[in-house]
């Protein structure tokens, strides 16, 4: 007689041997014929779950735990697979609600972890892991889950924790450009630079290993030769997105015409690679090469949103907003809430006198700059954590300032006391800002999201020390942005306005010449906020000493 087990280990020999199709008729067959056997439907789900079928998995899943509620371990498989979907948050509400049941399972605390870590929330990632550790001192995931909680919470235990977990897993990569950047957080550089050097050497495709290696040769003062070990894992291992990594390394701290020269490299290998043609064009743009870029958009002539805004944007720069906006809207039919195509669209509508420009960011209520309500003591607090932070950080590639330092990692995720108090202050900012807006607008891209729940993406803080500005910039992950000012120059008065926030003026690589729309005069204590969509960057200073905290807004 024919049991589910047989049926279970006839389907997973099939796909052992590489057979999916022949595992998947055999499962079928078996459910059919044991449709009330939990166990076999969690297998069922693992077995889609490896073969990359997430969605088919998830059912399995929950076809198990209709059965047979006490199912722990489906319970446990499903919801790290919720975390592949990307959907960690509603994971580790789960596995929360599930705690009296389902905590005694060696896997649930890590699980739990992860769900927790990769929704955001670091602190209650620790607390799960600690746990697990304390049932298993040496479970590695642990370990390893518990040093990445402390890294991202900029916790001075995080270069113990990552060797501690080091010892169990010595040569886990992850671990090691982990151990790297506690080092880094920690002011010691030099120890980090020699950990990624031989990962950077040793794992020539992994991208994140190469970019941060640049960023600490960046940091440590090395202007000349600080991508020169891409050369290296290009001879090793080429590809197109290292290419593009090393590119986009250089158009970071503004060489856009080296960065060109190394795509026009990997073209040569490449040639039919649109995703190379694409960021070279946008590198000769800024390089101010606009012919070069003229001839790649007509060479290849795509139609999809990238090269549209992509596009859209060299139009602008030559002069053709008409056109511009003739891009922008095709591509914000595709995808309308592209907070770059937005911001893009209001320069061509500014340059073409179009009224809607007022619509998107004139009207009454969009950019708001107010008091957080902070005493001075709270204020001194902040400053005085900041100021550690920054005594360790540096200028980091890719990023808006110039010239100054950027606190890693999320600003709010740390668990000190002045830190809580101001996201609260500003969370308390945020709602008086949102009822303050105009009305619902489903076509406006923040408006829309006037009734949405609204969460804190990012947050961070920036040092300008006697020198050094904001390029123009936007924020394309957010729905609102903001600048939030704990230190602030002497000299702000003067006529130069010094480290004043300019809003709405274009970059200078586009070379469009308009005036910001609106200017704010730094003041300690009060935080600026305004949609996302609109450009902006500050003036420079020559003195004295800025100091801001910067977030985003997303909706859900």
């Amino acid at each position: 007689m024919i049991t589910a087990a047989i049926f279970r280990q006839q389907a997973l020999a099939r796909a052992a041997a590489g057979d999916d199709a022949g595992a998947a008729r055999l499962f079928d067959q078996a459910l059919a014929t044991f449709p009330r056997d939990a166990a076999l439907a969690n297998t069922v789900g693992t077995f889609h779950a490896n073969a990359g079928r997430p969605a088919e998995a998830l059912t399995m899943y929950d076809r198990a735990l209709a059965i047979q509620p006490t199912l722990h371990e489906a319970a446990i498989n499903r919801c790290v697979m919720l975390s592949k979907m990307g959907r960690s948050k509603e994971a580790a509400s789960y596995l929360r609600d599930r705690e009296n049941s389902i905590s005694h399972v060696p896997r649930y605390w890590t699980t739990r972890g992860a769900a927790e870590l990769a929704s955001g929330t670091p602190v209650a990632a620790g607390a799960s892991y600690d746990t697990a550790l304390v049932h298993d001192p040496r479970n590695a995931r642990a370990l390893a889950g518990r040093a990445q909680a402390s890294l991202d919470l900029g916790e001075d235990r995080s270069v113990n924790d990552h060797e501690r977990a080091l010892k169990l897993s010595p040569n886990d990569p992850y671990l090691l450009l982990g151990l790297a950047r506690a080092m880094n957080a920690a002011a010691r550089r030099n120890d980090a630079l020699m950990i990624v050097r031989p990962l950077a050497q040793r794992l020539p495709n992994w991208l994140e290993a190469q970019e941060f290696y640049a960023d600490l040769r960046w940091a440590a003062g090395d202007r000349q030769q600080f991508t020169d070990h891409y050369r290296l894992a290009a001879e090793q291992s080429p590809s197109p997105a290292l290419f593009q990594s090393w590119a986009a390394m250089l158009s970071g701290v503004d060489q856009p015409q080296e960065a060109a020269t190394i795509l026009a490299r990997a073209r040569q290998r490449w040639p039919s690679d649109s995703n190379l043609a694409l960021a070279q064009s946008i590198a000769w743009g800024e390089a101010g090469e606009h012919g070069r870029a003229e001839a790649i958009f007509d060479h290849f002539g795509r139609s999809e949103p990238d090269w549209q805004i992509a596009e859209a944007r060299h139009r602008l720069t030559c002069g053709d907003p008409q056109h511009a906006e003739t891009l922008l809207d095709q591509a914000l039919r595709a995808v309308p809430d592209d907070v770059n195509a937005w911001s893009l669209r209001d320069i061509a509508w500014r340059l073409a006198g179009d009224d809607r420009h007022e619509w998107l960011h004139g009207q009454p209520g969009l950019i708001c700059f107010a008091s957080l309500g902070l005493s001075e003591t709270e204020l001194s607090d902040t400053r005085q954590i900041l100021d550690e932070l920054h005594d360790r950080s540096s200028t980091p590639i890719g990023q808006s300032v110039k010239r100054g330092s950027q606190t890693r990692g999320a600003l709010f995720h740390r668990d000190e006391r002045a830190i809580n108090r101001f996201e609260e202050a500003i969370k308390d900012m945020l709602e008086t800002y949102r009822q303050g807006l105009p009305s619902l607008d489903p076509a406006h891209p923040l408006l829309k999201h006037r009734r949405s729940i609204w969460t804190l993406s990012g947050s961070w803080s920036i040092r300008l020390d006697g020198v050094g500005h904001h390029a123009p910039h936007i924020h394309p992950r957010g729905i609102v942005s903001s600048a939030s000012y704990i230190r602030v120059p002497q000299h702000v008065d003067v006529a130069e306005k010094p480290g004043w926030l300019e809003l709405g003026r274009p970059p200078g690589k586009m070379g469009v010449d308009l005036p910001p729309i609106a200017e704010i005069k730094p003041t300690e204590g009060w935080c600026a906020l305004f949609p996302s969509t609109l450009f902006h960057g500050t003036r420079p200073i020559d003195s004295g000493r800025r100091m801001t905290i910067a977030f985003d807004v997303t909706a859900a």
